[in-house]
């Protein structure tokens, strides 16, 4: 058995065109899409990249890993079962193609061969580019393609900063000036605290920006650099004799915001653009082509998804569901509810049984909102209008809910979404980046006392 597990990072589902999108963004997904099964209602369960992406290699939320933010205080204990290594075991050759090593040393865990082609320059840990990955990915291929394998490759380039190369950047782009002083679009952006580091980013882009269409022109750009990347790969499936024996599985950690909420170009909530993902899975002959799933299902499915295929029993302390049945359509039912969590740059949780949804916050951190929101999805699918005062008996039920799901999960321990380090504020390379632009040259140490971060319960 083979399996090809690629993620994408910071892909919002609804920026392809096999989820609706107008921009030709992923003519190579799109057919993967059409050649497998297509799940509409995939969602993170943790967001943002750290805990996502250890709730992916776990199956478990990270309500009960302890993992929910990018804390130097979290780590995986070793008696919490990862997925490549427990194939490792059983004689599976592993491979990973990725830079999440440099933020968390337990992500190598399992791997025969951790490839990091930016290792040594950590300023590159997020900024790596899809042929890169490719370089390291294409000769692993070659040496392993005859045996059992699983390969992990990640691709960052939807993330921030928006810099594809340039064939791209004019790609989604057909308007004029994007520094023309008239448009007000990014005007928002400007009155808000996170304003001179979200700014940073877009001059790192291009100096003197105003159009907001053109930033989302640059990730539309990198989605579809990524997607060529990753139809290299898929090519050489085919020209290896592999394609119809692996098991391909595409998705993200999570989304991004493009001014929805006012939240210009980051994934600091958990609003539909950020815990929305895309999933894909592709077994020719095993599972049918064309299909769309409706169920909700979340990322912590995938570790049961690929137990199931290999024939190799799933822990028992894994809560994740093998998507095999769905995608079979042997069963049409997901999660009666989804949740998830964001805790780095606001803590909040949310709880959605796909119509409605309901928002609690811990902490807003940086984009005032209520504490208690409420939208009906299928009305209001980009959650606009918060109905929590007008529908208080749904609030209240779902907060219920919430609630209930939070001591299952939770026993007599303390919540991690309460007691993570810095909760809701800004991490030390925002900190650092923001001081050095005002010329503020102080310690770090300085700067905690100065903006009083500290530990919250």
């Amino acid at each position: 058995m083979k399996v090809l597990f690629i993620v994408l990072d910071t892909l919002r589902a609804d920026h392809l065109g096999c989820y609706g999108y107008h921009r030709n963004t992923s003519p190579r997904l799109d057919s993967v899409a059409k050649e497998g099964v297509l799940f509409e209602r995939a969602y993170a369960s943790d967001v943002p990249t750290q805990p996502s992406y250890t709730a992916m290699f776990t199956g478990q939320r990270g309500i009960r890993t302890g993992i929910v933010s990018h804390s130097d205080t979290e780590n995986l204990p070793d008696s919490v079962p990862f997925l490549p290594e427990i194939l490792a075991a059983k004689g599976y050759a592993t491979g990973a193609v990725s830079t999440l090593f440099m933020m968390k040393k337990y992500f190598a865990r399992g791997f025969n061969a951790y490839m990091n082609p930016v290792a040594g320059n950590r300023a590159r840990l997020q900024q790596i580019d899809a042929d890169e990955i490719n370089a390291a990915a294409i000769p692993w291929l070659r040496a392993n393609y005859a045996r059992d394998f699983f390969l992990f490759l990640h691709y960052w380039d939807p993330h921030s900063l928006y810099k594809p190369p340039a064939k791209y950047r004019r790609l989604f782009y057909k308007k004029g000036d994007p520094c023309d002083p008239k448009n007000r679009s990014l005007a928002a952006l400007d009155e808000q605290v996170v304003g001179p580091f979200i700014r940073g980013h877009l001059e790192s882009i291009r100096e003197n920006l105003t159009d907001a269409e053109y930033v989302i022109a640059q990730y539309d750009g990198e989605i579809r650099y990524a997607d060529d990347g990753v139809g290299e790969i898929l090519d050489l499936l085919a020209e290896l004799g592999i394609e119809e024996e692996t098991l391909l599985i595409i998705t993200s950690d999570h989304g991004e915001s493009m001014t929805e909420h006012d939240i210009f170009f980051d994934h600091g909530d958990v609003y539909e653009v950020t815990i929305r993902v895309p999933l894909i899975l592709r077994w020719p002959k095993r599972i049918p082509a064309g299909r769309r799933v409706r169920a909700l299902v979340q990322g912590i499915d995938i570790p049961a998804t690929v137990f199931d295929a290999a024939g190799v029993p799933a822990p028992e302390v894994f809560q994740g569901k093998s998507l095999l049945p769905l995608a079979r359509g042997e069963t049409e039912k997901g999660y009666r509810e989804i949740f998830s969590n964001q805790a780095v740059w606001s803590a909040k949780r949310t709880i959605s049984d796909g119509r409605w949804k309901f928002i609690r916050a811990l902490d807003n951190g940086y984009w005032p909102a209520p504490p208690r929101e409420l939208y009906d999805l299928e009305s209001d699918p980009g959650e606009v209008t918060n109905l929590a005062e007008e529908r208080p008996h749904i609030a209240e039920a779902m907060e219920l809910r919430l609630h209930r799901w939070e001591e299952s999960q939770l026993g007599t321990r303390i919540d991690p979404l309460r007691k993570i380090v810095n909760i809701g504020l800004p991490s030390r390379p925002w900190v650092e980046a923001a001081a050095a632009r005002k010329g503020i040259k102080v310690s770090w140490e300085e700067l905690r006392a100065i903006i009083d971060i500290g530990v919250r319960e």
